[in-house]
């Protein structure tokens, strides 16, 4: 008896360590997929470039916060399917390029708290990130605002500005909260984009 019981242990010991290899490939896959599509896109502006041939999203833009050396590809439809692969562009919102393209409206980017986000809980008002769109613009942002926020609260997005989103607290025991850590910020220079470039930030 302690012998099956010993093979049924290790079976499903292994059975669990199979599974989470698989997730751990699959996710790697995702990112290598992704990036190549950002590439693409580079070369393509204004094309929907989609990372695998059935994801319902493409790729739109592309972060890099070098103070916490996270560089971050996007996808467009903030949805919990593009959320586990990516930040994701919430599409209602304004669209990115902030005040130098005539937005009227703030851009948002949501983002996992215990995956690509994490990193937000040690950001600071002030930190200077970049963000290039597929066009190969390079826009400069810095973090004007940090704070906690109900997940109903959305007026922030009347205000021009580039905000980044994710659940809060963070390391919660607790799944599905209904608060959110709110990260704004504004072009450092508005009226002097990076100039433009055809490799990723």
């Amino acid at each position: 008896m302690k012998t099956w019981l010993s093979a049924g242990l290790l079976i499903a010991g292994l059975g669990l360590f199979g599974h989470g290899a698989y997730m751990q490939a699959k996710a790697w896959l995702a990112q290598v997929l992704i990036e190549q599509a950002w590439q693409e896109a580079l070369k393509s502006p204004g094309t929907k470039v989609k990372p695998w041939y059935y994801a319902d999203s493409y790729v739109t833009a592309k972060l890099d916060w070098p103070s916490h050396n996270k560089t971050l590809s996007v996808l467009a439809g903030a949805s919990g399917r593009n959320l586990a692969f990516a930040p994701s562009q919430f599409l209602p919102a304004g669209e990115l390029g902030g005040k130098k393209f005539g937005n009227e409206k703030g851009a948002l980017i949501a983002g996992h708290n215990d995956t690509h986000f994490a990193f937000l809980q040690n950001a600071k008002v002030g930190e200077a990130f970049t963000l290039q769109l597929q066009s190969g613009v390079i826009q400069n942002y810095k973090v004007t605002g940090i704070e906690v926020i109900h997940q109903s609260q959305n007026s922030f997005l009347q205000t021009p500005g580039l905000y980044l989103l994710t659940c809060y607290p963070f390391d919660s025991l607790a799944s599905g909260t209904d608060l959110r850590l709110l990260v704004s910020a504004q072009m450092s220079s508005p009226d002097s984009l990076s100039g433009i470039s055809t490799t990723s930030s």
